[in-house]
């Protein structure tokens, strides 16, 4: 009897691999892993003095992954799909939220040639899949050139929970997106909810995109579990976010250049978050980047980027500040996959009246600067799988 029931455990499974062989079904390993040594000349010490900080750095040019998609072909031009992706850091081994196993992504869809894509589960807003490709983000600096706190999250800083994505075909050039992330809370149906659309429209050598994005009481005491919460790197707790922008990219010849335009409002904010404002305090954000790049020859290029970001502070604390960041880096790719880098960010801060807010720091540091100033150089190595 047991030699029997072994028999048929091995027709199963001969029957399953035949079955998914049969389905076209495709299931990839996938990952970045970017490191680099990092000199930053100002870093606030215990003291609340300025000092020198010298280390190794984590996805200063990407974000470090890894992640399982797969695609079957179920027929009639539709697809079963997933994406299950974690970061962390290659530094130390530790997972960038060891509270969740998949703290990057964790959906599955279906996709359809005529009708578009639909993706339930943990996912990217359409603000960061559409206005990422026109950022210098995207385009060349990817975490250095992040907008200050990723306030826009054009940067990808965390993705959305219990969300339901939408994703149009191509038609025309032209494509939308739209998303809904429930509160999963009894009662309270706006409780740590989420919502956002994005466009775009490809022109020959030009790519248009805008977005939009809504959500309330983001990292809800009463509710950490709705559509984000505070373990996704989530900087700015507030009673509403806002975001809207857009942008445009145009390949000329082998070079790029674009430019952006996103403001992020942040409306009540929280007790306990991470800026020195008062909570119930206004925050908002305008940020204006120009950039480009150029390749050189087939394997070294140049990029270059500049971000203006205005912040104003109003409520029990009022404050006008204005924040500008030069990026610049060199890339030699050693094979399509092998990138050997070097970046260097210069950002100066004027206003704020001595806040916390007034203090540079570079997205990618998460070093707060002992003053209005600073400057990070990383010389580091990227490889994708």
């Amino acid at each position: 009897m047991f030699i029997k029931r072994k028999h048929l455990a091995a027709a199963a499974v001969a029957g399953a691999l035949v079955s998914v062989a049969h389905a076209q079904s495709s299931v990839t390993l996938y990952g970045v892993l970017d490191e680099s040594v990092q000199f930053t000349n100002s870093g606030k010490t215990p003291g609340g003095k300025a000092g020198p900080v010298w280390g190794l750095g984590n996805s200063a040019n990407n974000t470090t992954v890894f992640g399982i998609r797969g695609s079957e072909d179920v027929g009639g031009g539709m697809h079963a799909i997933f994406d299950l992706e974690s970061g962390f850091n290659l530094g130390n081994g530790a997972s960038s939220n060891s509270a969740d196993m998949f703290s990057r992504q964790s959906w599955v869809g279906v996709k359809d040639d005529r009708w578009g894509t639909l993706t339930l589960g943990k996912q990217y807003s359409p603000v960061t899949n559409y206005l990422c490709p026109v950022s210098a983000y995207c385009t060349f600096g990817g975490n250095t050139s992040a907008h200050v706190y990723d306030n826009d999250t054009v940067g990808g800083s965390y993705t959305v929970s219990n969300s339901v994505t939408y994703e149009s075909p191509v038609v025309a050039g032209w494509h939308f997106g739209s998303m809904y992330a429930f509160s999963n809370a009894a009662g309270q149906f706006q409780n740590n909810r989420l919502v956002s659309a994005g466009t775009a429209y490809d022109y020959g050598p030009f790519h248009f995109a805008a977005a939009y994005m809504d959500a309330d009481n983001l990292v809800s005491a009463n509710n950490s579990l709705g559509a984000v919460n505070a373990g996704m790197g989530y900087t700015i707790a507030a009673g509403d976010q806002t975001i809207w922008g857009g942008g445009a990219r145009a390949d000329i010849g082998a070079g790029t250049v674009g430019l952006l335009y996103t403001h992020s409002s942040y409306l009540s904010l929280a007790s306990g978050n991470s800026l020195d404002v008062r909570a119930g305090d206004d925050l908002r954000f305008d940020n204006y980047s120009v950039y480009g790049k150029y390749p050189l020859t087939h394997a070294l290029s140049l990029g270059a980027g500049y971000t203006l970001t205005t912040e104003h502070l109003s409520g029990a604390t009022s404050a006008t500040l204005h924040n500008q960041q030069v990026t610049m880096e060199v890339d030699y790719g050693l094979s399509r996959r092998t990138l050997l880098y070097t970046e260097a960010a210069y950002q100066h801060v004027s206003g704020g009246n001595g806040l916390s807010l007034s203090y540079a720091e570079i997205t990618d540091t998460g070093i707060e600067s002992g003053s209005n100033n600073q400057t990070q150089i990383s010389v580091g190595l990227r490889h994708n799988f």
